[in-house]
Protein backbone atom coordinates (compact mmCIF):
# COMPACT_ATOMS: atom_id res chain seq x y z
CA UNK A 1 0.00 0.00 0.00
CA UNK A 2 1.41 3.39 -1.03
CA UNK A 3 0.93 6.38 1.27
CA UNK A 4 1.64 9.78 -0.30
CA UNK A 5 2.19 12.68 2.11
CA UNK A 6 1.96 16.29 0.91
CA UNK A 7 3.56 18.38 3.64
CA UNK A 8 6.53 20.63 4.29
CA UNK A 9 6.74 19.45 7.90
CA UNK A 10 9.71 17.11 8.17
CA UNK A 11 8.73 16.05 11.69
CA UNK A 12 5.32 14.86 10.47
CA UNK A 13 6.96 13.07 7.55
CA UNK A 14 9.40 11.35 9.91
CA UNK A 15 6.62 10.21 12.27
CA UNK A 16 4.60 8.71 9.43
CA UNK A 17 7.61 7.07 7.81
CA UNK A 18 8.83 5.49 11.07
CA UNK A 19 5.40 4.12 11.94
CA UNK A 20 4.17 2.81 8.60
CA UNK A 21 7.26 1.64 6.70
CA UNK A 22 8.12 -1.27 9.07
CA UNK A 23 4.54 -2.52 8.64
CA UNK A 24 4.96 -2.98 4.89
CA UNK A 25 3.50 0.34 3.74
CA UNK A 26 5.23 2.28 1.00
CA UNK A 27 5.87 5.95 1.84
CA UNK A 28 6.29 8.84 -0.61
CA UNK A 29 6.79 12.43 0.52
CA UNK A 30 6.23 15.60 -1.50
CA UNK A 31 6.74 19.13 -0.22
CA UNK A 32 5.33 20.69 -3.39
CA UNK A 33 1.59 20.03 -3.86
CA UNK A 34 1.65 20.92 -7.57
CA UNK A 35 4.37 18.36 -8.29
CA UNK A 36 2.45 15.77 -6.28
CA UNK A 37 -0.69 16.42 -8.32
CA UNK A 38 1.26 16.04 -11.56
CA UNK A 39 2.38 12.58 -10.44
CA UNK A 40 -0.90 11.17 -9.09
CA UNK A 41 -1.48 9.09 -12.21
CA UNK A 42 2.05 7.68 -12.22
CA UNK A 43 2.22 6.96 -8.47
CA UNK A 44 -1.34 5.64 -8.14
CA UNK A 45 -1.39 6.23 -4.37
CA UNK A 46 -3.63 4.16 -2.12
CA UNK A 47 -3.74 7.01 0.40
CA UNK A 48 -3.03 10.74 0.09
CA UNK A 49 -2.34 12.67 3.31
CA UNK A 50 -2.53 16.45 2.82
CA UNK A 51 -1.32 18.94 5.47
CA UNK A 52 -4.13 21.46 5.03
CA UNK A 53 -2.83 24.41 7.09
CA UNK A 54 0.45 24.52 5.15
CA UNK A 55 -1.26 24.76 1.75
CA UNK A 56 -4.76 26.21 2.39
CA UNK A 57 -5.15 27.22 -1.26
CA UNK A 58 -4.07 23.89 -2.71
CA UNK A 59 -5.94 21.12 -0.90
CA UNK A 60 -9.12 21.68 -2.94
CA UNK A 61 -7.15 21.53 -6.18
CA UNK A 62 -5.37 18.43 -4.97
CA UNK A 63 -8.47 16.43 -4.06
CA UNK A 64 -10.21 17.57 -7.25
CA UNK A 65 -7.24 16.37 -9.31
CA UNK A 66 -7.18 13.04 -7.49
CA UNK A 67 -10.92 12.47 -7.94
CA UNK A 68 -10.67 13.12 -11.67
CA UNK A 69 -8.46 10.03 -11.83
CA UNK A 70 -9.42 7.77 -8.91
CA UNK A 71 -12.54 7.03 -6.87
CA UNK A 72 -12.90 7.43 -3.10
CA UNK A 73 -12.35 3.68 -2.65
CA UNK A 74 -9.31 3.51 -4.93
CA UNK A 75 -7.43 6.49 -3.51
CA UNK A 76 -8.25 7.65 0.01
CA UNK A 77 -7.75 11.38 0.64
CA UNK A 78 -7.24 12.41 4.27
CA UNK A 79 -6.80 16.02 5.37
CA UNK A 80 -4.45 16.66 8.28
CA UNK A 81 -6.02 19.71 9.93
CA UNK A 82 -5.68 22.09 12.88
CA UNK A 83 -8.33 23.61 15.14
CA UNK A 84 -9.03 26.47 12.70
CA UNK A 85 -10.50 24.14 10.07
CA UNK A 86 -14.18 25.11 10.21
CA UNK A 87 -17.54 23.54 9.40
CA UNK A 88 -17.81 25.32 6.05
CA UNK A 89 -14.53 23.78 4.94
CA UNK A 90 -15.69 20.36 6.18
CA UNK A 91 -18.78 20.58 3.95
CA UNK A 92 -16.67 21.64 0.96
CA UNK A 93 -14.24 18.79 1.59
CA UNK A 94 -17.00 16.16 1.71
CA UNK A 95 -18.47 17.53 -1.52
CA UNK A 96 -15.10 17.35 -3.28
CA UNK A 97 -14.45 13.77 -2.18
CA UNK A 98 -12.29 13.93 0.95
CA UNK A 99 -12.55 10.65 2.89
CA UNK A 100 -11.68 11.93 6.35
CA UNK A 101 -10.07 14.50 8.65
CA UNK A 102 -7.50 14.04 11.39
CA UNK A 103 -5.59 16.47 13.62
CA UNK A 104 -2.07 16.79 12.33
CA UNK A 105 -0.69 15.74 15.74
CA UNK A 106 -3.03 12.74 16.16
CA UNK A 107 -1.47 9.41 17.18
CA UNK A 108 -0.32 7.25 14.31
CA UNK A 109 -2.64 4.50 15.51
CA UNK A 110 -5.60 6.80 14.81
CA UNK A 111 -4.32 7.51 11.32
CA UNK A 112 -3.86 3.82 10.57
CA UNK A 113 -7.33 3.05 11.91
CA UNK A 114 -8.82 5.64 9.55
CA UNK A 115 -6.88 4.22 6.59
CA UNK A 116 -8.06 0.68 7.38
CA UNK A 117 -11.68 1.79 7.11
CA UNK A 118 -11.05 1.90 3.38
CA UNK A 119 -7.95 -0.17 2.66
CA UNK A 120 -6.47 -3.60 3.33
CA UNK A 121 -3.47 -3.86 5.65
CA UNK A 122 -0.26 -4.98 3.87
CA UNK A 123 0.04 -8.16 5.94
CA UNK A 124 -3.51 -9.18 4.96
CA UNK A 125 -2.80 -8.54 1.29
CA UNK A 126 0.44 -10.53 1.47
CA UNK A 127 -1.00 -13.52 3.34
CA UNK A 128 -4.02 -13.83 1.03
CA UNK A 129 -2.15 -12.85 -2.17
CA UNK A 130 -4.80 -10.24 -2.87
CA UNK A 131 -4.89 -8.01 -5.94
CA UNK A 132 -6.46 -4.53 -5.76
CA UNK A 133 -9.55 -4.26 -7.94
CA UNK A 134 -9.31 -0.47 -8.28
CA UNK A 135 -12.22 1.05 -10.22
CA UNK A 136 -13.21 -2.24 -11.86
CA UNK A 137 -16.75 -3.26 -11.01
CA UNK A 138 -16.78 -6.58 -9.15
CA UNK A 139 -19.68 -7.15 -6.79
CA UNK A 140 -20.53 -9.66 -4.09
CA UNK A 141 -24.00 -10.38 -2.71
CA UNK A 142 -24.97 -12.49 0.29
CA UNK A 143 -27.72 -13.00 2.85
CA UNK A 144 -27.22 -12.38 6.56
CA UNK A 145 -28.52 -15.57 8.27
CA UNK A 146 -29.13 -13.60 11.49
CA UNK A 147 -31.77 -11.25 10.05
CA UNK A 148 -32.28 -12.52 6.46
CA UNK A 149 -31.16 -9.16 5.06
CA UNK A 150 -29.77 -9.22 1.52
CA UNK A 151 -26.41 -7.44 1.52
CA UNK A 152 -24.66 -5.87 -1.47
CA UNK A 153 -20.95 -5.18 -1.40
CA UNK A 154 -18.16 -4.04 -3.70
CA UNK A 155 -14.98 -6.11 -3.99
CA UNK A 156 -11.90 -4.04 -3.14
CA UNK A 157 -9.31 -6.82 -3.44
CA UNK A 158 -9.50 -10.35 -4.81
CA UNK A 159 -7.57 -13.63 -4.87
CA UNK A 160 -8.42 -17.21 -5.82
CA UNK A 161 -8.80 -17.93 -2.10
CA UNK A 162 -10.90 -15.01 -0.92
CA UNK A 163 -11.71 -11.33 -1.13
CA UNK A 164 -12.01 -8.05 0.74
CA UNK A 165 -15.39 -6.35 0.58
CA UNK A 166 -16.73 -2.83 1.12
CA UNK A 167 -20.27 -3.15 2.50
CA UNK A 168 -22.85 -0.73 1.10
CA UNK A 169 -25.34 -0.77 4.00
CA UNK A 170 -23.38 -1.67 7.11
CA UNK A 171 -26.42 -1.90 9.41
CA UNK A 172 -27.56 -5.02 7.56
CA UNK A 173 -24.49 -6.93 8.81
CA UNK A 174 -25.70 -6.92 12.45
CA UNK A 175 -25.01 -10.28 14.11
CA UNK A 176 -22.29 -11.37 11.71
CA UNK A 177 -19.05 -12.40 13.45
CA UNK A 178 -15.72 -13.86 12.45
CA UNK A 179 -16.06 -17.54 11.56
CA UNK A 180 -19.62 -17.25 10.26
CA UNK A 181 -20.22 -19.36 7.14
CA UNK A 182 -22.33 -17.70 4.45
CA UNK A 183 -23.99 -19.99 1.93
CA UNK A 184 -25.19 -19.41 -1.64
CA UNK A 185 -23.40 -16.09 -2.09
CA UNK A 186 -23.15 -14.50 -5.53
CA UNK A 187 -19.84 -13.29 -6.93
CA UNK A 188 -20.13 -11.21 -10.10
CA UNK A 189 -16.96 -11.74 -12.17
CA UNK A 190 -16.01 -10.79 -15.70
CA UNK A 191 -17.22 -14.24 -16.78
CA UNK A 192 -20.62 -14.01 -15.10
CA UNK A 193 -22.14 -14.79 -11.72
CA UNK A 194 -20.62 -17.53 -9.55
CA UNK A 195 -22.35 -19.10 -6.55
CA UNK A 196 -20.10 -19.62 -3.53
CA UNK A 197 -20.00 -20.53 0.14
CA UNK A 198 -17.61 -18.38 2.18
CA UNK A 199 -16.32 -17.90 5.72
CA UNK A 200 -15.98 -14.46 7.31
CA UNK A 201 -12.44 -13.73 8.51
CA UNK A 202 -12.93 -10.12 9.59
CA UNK A 203 -15.95 -7.83 10.06
CA UNK A 204 -16.37 -4.06 10.12
CA UNK A 205 -16.64 -1.48 7.35
CA UNK A 206 -14.23 -3.77 5.49
CA UNK A 207 -15.07 -7.50 5.39
CA UNK A 208 -12.50 -10.21 4.70
CA UNK A 209 -13.86 -13.52 3.40
CA UNK A 210 -12.40 -16.89 2.42
CA UNK A 211 -13.95 -18.94 -0.38
CA UNK A 212 -14.98 -22.45 0.69
CA UNK A 213 -16.46 -23.93 -2.47
CA UNK A 214 -18.88 -23.08 -5.23
CA UNK A 215 -20.25 -23.94 -8.61
CA UNK A 216 -18.16 -25.90 -11.09
CA UNK A 217 -15.09 -24.08 -12.44
CA UNK A 218 -15.56 -21.12 -10.06
CA UNK A 219 -11.80 -20.83 -9.51
CA UNK A 220 -11.30 -20.41 -13.24
CA UNK A 221 -13.81 -17.56 -13.26
CA UNK A 222 -11.99 -15.86 -10.40
CA UNK A 223 -8.59 -16.34 -12.06
CA UNK A 224 -9.91 -14.76 -15.24
CA UNK A 225 -11.17 -11.81 -13.23
CA UNK A 226 -7.74 -11.37 -11.63
CA UNK A 227 -6.02 -11.50 -15.03
CA UNK A 228 -8.32 -8.72 -16.21
CA UNK A 229 -7.04 -6.53 -13.37
CA UNK A 230 -3.33 -6.94 -14.18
Amino acid sequence: MKILLISNDQMTASRINRYFTPGGYGFIHYTNPLKAMDNFNEIRPDVVLFHESEYPRHWKLSVKSLREQFSRDSAVFILLVDSLFGDEDVHKAHFLGVNGFLPVDAPMESLESMILRYKVAPEVRKSHRLFPVGDHSLDFMFMNPSNLQLINSHILELSVNGAVLKIEELYKTAGLVEGTVLKNCSLKTHEGIVNLNVRIEHTGVIFEIVFLDGSENWQTYVQESIKALL
